[in-house]
């Protein structure tokens, strides 16, 4: 819990993130991405 608090500060919108990314990479907007990884860590690695 407390490398919780010290990454996110202290939320767990894991759900949410992955639900907005998900949104993104269906619209428009991501319409140029292409060989990406995108990682939802809560920017434990960076």
């Amino acid at each position: 819990m407390a490398r919780v608090a010290l990454v996110t500060g202290g939320t767990r919108g894991l759900g949410r993130a992955i639900a907005e990314m998900v949104a993104f990479l269906a619209g428009e907007r991501a319409g140029n991405l292409t060989g990406a990884t995108l990682s939802l860590n809560g920017g434990q690695l960076m």
